[in-house]
C-alpha cells in the first residue's frame, strides 16, 4: 500500500509579495508640484487675524459681516463660469491668476487699510479662490489619467488636503509671533510672499492639452452613428461612425471603436453642411483639450 507523501514543512517567512512597479516620474512630479501648491495657498498668516485688524482700524460688526457676504457672493458668482473659461483658456493659467489675485486683495488690506479696500480684497479673493479650485481638480484628475494612474486621484487630493490643513495650522501658530515681531506689515508682506509663490508652482503644474484648434475631446452618452462615412471636417480622416453632438462632428477613436458606447471617448472638428434629417441628437460635455 503506498503512502502518502509527507508535506514539505512550511516556511519560516511569510511568502514574498510581487514588488509594486514603482511610481511613473511624472505622476510623482505631479503630486510634489500639487503638495508644494497646496501648502503654499493655505500658509497665510493673516487668516487668524485679519479679522482683529478690521476691528482694529475702526470697523464694526455689521461691516465686517458684510465683508465675509461680499467674499462669499463672488466666490459664487465666479465658481459656475469657471470651468468654462479653464476648458477655454488653460487650467493651469486659472490655477497661477488665482493666487495672483489673492495677493492682491491682500496688499490692498495691508497698503490701503479701509473699508472699501477690505472689500475689494475680498472680491480678489473670491474670484481667485473660485478660479483655481475647479481647475485645479481637473488638472490633476486628467494628468493622472494621461498617465495611466486616475485609480490615485482620490489619495492624491486627500493628501494635498491635508498639506493645506497642515499648512493653515503653522500659519496660525507663526501668525502672533510674527505679528509681535513686525506687525501688520509684515504679516501681510509674508501673506502676498507665499499668494505669489503658490502662483509660480500653479505655472508649473503640468497641462498636457493641446491648443484650441480642431480636435476637441468630448464625452457622448447616446451616440449615433452616421448611414455613410463621411469626412468629419478640414483635417479628419474619413469615418464611418461620425456622429453630430452638438455643432460639432465626431469620430470615435481607437478606444471608442473597442468599448462601451455609452462612456467613449470622441475627437471632434467642426462639421460639413450636413442637412438636418442627417443630424442625431446626443448629450455631451466637454471634458478638456485632447
Amino acid at each position: 500500500m503506498l503512502g502518502t507523501p509527507p508535506c514539505p514543512p512550511p516556511s519560516s517567512s511569510p511568502p514574498s509579495s510581487p514588488p509594486s512597479s514603482p511610481l511613473p516620474t511624472g505622476v510623482r512630479r505631479l503630486e510634489r508640484t500639487l503638495y508644494l501648491y497646496a501648502g503654499l495657498e493655505d500658509f497665510v498668516l493673516l487668516y487668524p487675524l485679519y479679522a482683529l485688524l478690521f476691528a482694529e482700524h475702526g470697523l464694526g460688526t455689521a461691516e465686517i459681516s458684510s465683508l465675509f457676504a461680499v467674499w462669499s457672493l463672488t466666490a459664487l458668482l465666479v465658481e459656475v463660469p469657471s470651468g468654462v473659461w479653464a476648458d477655454v483658456v488653460s487650467r493651469r493659467l486659472m490655477t497661477a491668476v488665482g493666487p495672483l489675485l489673492t495677493a492682491a486683495g491682500f496688499a490692498l488690506w495691508v497698503l490701503f487699510p479701509s473699508y472699501g479696500a477690505y472689500a475689494a480684497g475680498f472680491a480678489l479673493w473670491g474670484i481667485g479662490g473660485g478660479l483655481r479650485s475647479g481647475a485645479l481638480e481637473a488638472l490633476v484628475h486628467d494628468e493622472l489619467e494621461r498617465l495611466g494612474a486616475a485609480s490615485r486621484y482620490a489619495r492624491v487630493m486627500g493628501r494635498a488636503a491635508a498639506v493645506s490643513m497642515a499648512a493653515t495650522a503653522l500659519a496660525t501658530a507663526a501668525a502672533a509671533p510674527a505679528f509681535a515681531r513686525g506687525g501688520e506689515p509684515l504679516v501681510g508682506a509674508a501673506s502676498v510672499a507665499a499668494c505669489l509663490l503658490c502662483a509660480a508652482v500653479g505655472a508649473a503644474l503640468p497641462d498636457h492639452r493641446g491648443p484650441a484648434a480642431p480636435g476637441r475631446i468630448v464625452r457622448s452618452a447616446t451616440p449615433s452613428a452616421a448611414r455613410t462615412p463621411r469626412r468629419c471636417g478640414r483635417g479628419s480622416p474619413r469615418c464611418a461612425e461620425a456622429v453630430v453632438c452638438g455643432a460639432r462632428c465626431c469620430c470615435p477613436s481607437s478606444s471608442a471603436r473597442s468599448g462601451a458606447r455609452s462612456t467613449s471617448t470622441y475627437r471632434c472638428w467642426p462639421p460639413p453642411p450636413v442637412p438636418r434629417r442627417r443630424r442625431s441628437p446626443c448629450w455631451c460635455w466637454w471634458s478638456g483639450w485632447g
